[in-house]
């Protein structure tokens, strides 16, 4: 049997305190990280381009033939590097995708574009599940009733884009739940050998997760930067 969230946890915009995935300091970092190489072999494509027209005659099929493959090796790799500006996701300022040092209760919050709202997620992850009624794909808790959140978009393959995203939807989540059970927990926890057990299996526990139904997208960004850190 599938539930909807209570409209109290729905918004027509996000809460001012928080930034959407790609606003995040973890989604910058990573941003600017792994767009230095797809960025400097476009500036090589246009410096061997231009070379190219500048040492042939001067005649139109010299110039559309380079530019037209200039577009063929540059679009595509735009395309890559800015895969994560739309993500459909929000996170709070408590939440490690901001801060390294979370001070209260981390959230996130998705983005239905069928439904037009956002939507504040529990501490559980999410998957995708067709709408036989309105077409398309909901968005549902990965329980034991698949508990409906929403309606997430009216299209119904799920793209590689579409994949992604849950996959970083799931991440965050992942993250919000180990940083908000380490508000409850941290101040019972005084010894120090207790705790870096604890922390052992937080990072093991992520791990997991991440790479059951994730393993085809690399883990990277704000994971890879917990799991270091642990």
């Amino acid at each position: 049997m599938m539930v909807s969230l209570m409209a109290s946890d729905s918004f027509d915009a996000p809460p001012s305190t928080t930034k959407v995935y790609f606003e995040t300091m973890a989604a910058k970092q990573l941003y600017s990280d792994n767009s230095k190489m797809p960025k400097l072999a476009i500036i090589v494509t246009l410096i061997l381009c231009s070379l190219f027209v500048l040492s042939r005659p001067f005649e139109l099929a010299n110039i559309v033939l380079p530019v037209l493959l200039f577009f063929a090796i540059v679009i595509p790799i735009i395309m890559i590097i800015e895969r994560d500006r739309n993500i459909p996701f929000s996170v709070n300022f408590n939440h490690p995708l901001m801060s390294d040092e979370p001070m209260g209760k981390a959230q996130v919050f998705v983005w239905l574009s069928s439904d037009k709202k956002w939507v504040l997620l529990k501490d559980t992850r999410v998957r995708l599940a067709t709408n036989a009624l309105l077409g398309g794909l909901d968005l549902v808790y990965d329980d034991e009733d698949y508990t409906r959140i929403g309606h997430f978009t009216v299209q119904k393959k799920v793209t590689a884009q579409f994949r992604r995203s849950l996959a970083l939807l799931n991440q965050a989540i992942i993250l919000s739940k180990l940083c908000n059970d380490d508000d409850v927990e941290e101040s019972s926890i005084t010894d120090d050998g207790e705790r870096r057990e604890r922390e052992k299996q937080q990072s093991e526990l992520l791990q997991r997760s991440w790479l059951e139904e994730e393993q085809e997208i690399e883990v990277e960004g704000p994971m890879a930067k917990f799991l270091n850190r642990e």
